[in-house]
């Protein structure tokens, strides 16, 4: 009888030891699967600016805004297998990010040049027309090409294709005007020229609008002397099918009208490239 019983204990106990590794088994491959399913959703760091209205700053309770911070959501949103994670800056901070790798991605209105172009990798498709014009008041006079601000001081932010081809210009022809460089905010723009810190501020078009519907600057242009649009910017090392799938984001927001009402909402206008 002592035998029979354990041989009937021993028997149970073979049992429960192989439900709990059936258990434990599948267990293990729910969460293996989970896990696995978790890990496609890939974190993207995306520089953009943390006091460049209207295109991204930060609002009176520390919330980021402005037509890039919203487009930048919006591509969020229509890649579920991306998560972007915000890293906010001045311009020139925005552009060291990028290129030592602490973000991918960056917008914040960038512009491609010759330069940029060696080092980072440019989306696509175009957001906002960045046609570059001399602003300056009606006093100073209509400037067509740098070579019309000749003795004259301009106003360049750090970092920007403005700044390049300040310097373009400078390098071909020395001494040809003098240069106040900074990370000024719009409205520190619109002081400096009513003050005559300086009175040429190379711009795009609605941020010549934005200082003078917002500051009453009253600044007058003449021909433009550049032709550019804004594109997404990314690290070198940045995957191709992470550019690729911010491309096809972006074709679909400028075909459905979202870039379009970003524009009206944020710059008052439609600023979005027409190609």
């Amino acid at each position: 009888m002592q035998n029979k019983a354990s041989r009937s204990k021993g028997l149970w106990i073979g049992i429960i030891v192989v439900v709990v590794a059936v258990i434990a088994v599948a267990l293990l491959h729910n969460n293996g699967k989970s896990s696995g399913s978790s890990s496609k959703v890939q974190t993207i760091k995306v520089g953009s600016g943390n006091d460049a209205q209207p295109f991204a700053y930060l609002d009176k309770s520390g919330k980021p805004v402005g037509m890039d911070i919203a487009l930048i959501q919006a591509i969020d949103k229509k890649l579920p297998q991306y998560k972007f994670k915000l890293t906010l800056s001045d311009f020139p901070t925005l552009i060291t990010n990028l290129k030592s790798g602490k973000t991918t991605m960056a917008m914040e209105q960038i512009e491609q040049n010759t330069e940029r172009k060696q080092d980072f990798k440019f989306g696509s498709v175009g957001y906002t027309v960045w046609d570059t014009l001399l602003a300056t008041k009606k006093s100073t006079g209509v400037l067509n090409s740098f070579a019309d601000a000749k003795g004259k001081k301009l106003y360049v932010t750090n970092s920007t294709n403005q700044a390049t081809l300040t310097d373009a210009y400078l390098k071909k022809t020395p001494n040809a005007y003098s240069v106040v460089r900074g990370t000024y905010t719009m409205e520190q723009v619109a002081q400096g020229i009513n003050s005559n810190q300086f009175n040429v501020y190379p711009a795009p078009k609605y941020s010549i609008d934005l200082l003078n519907r917002q500051f009453k600057t009253k600044l007058v242009y003449g021909k433009a002397v550049n032709h550019s649009n804004a594109y997404p910017m990314f690290n070198k090392k940045a995957d191709p099918k992470l550019v690729k799938a911010v491309n096809k984001a972006m074709e679909e927001l400028k075909k459905d009208g979202t870039i379009k009402k970003l524009s009206n909402k944020w710059l008052k206008g439609d600023y979005v490239p027409k190609d």
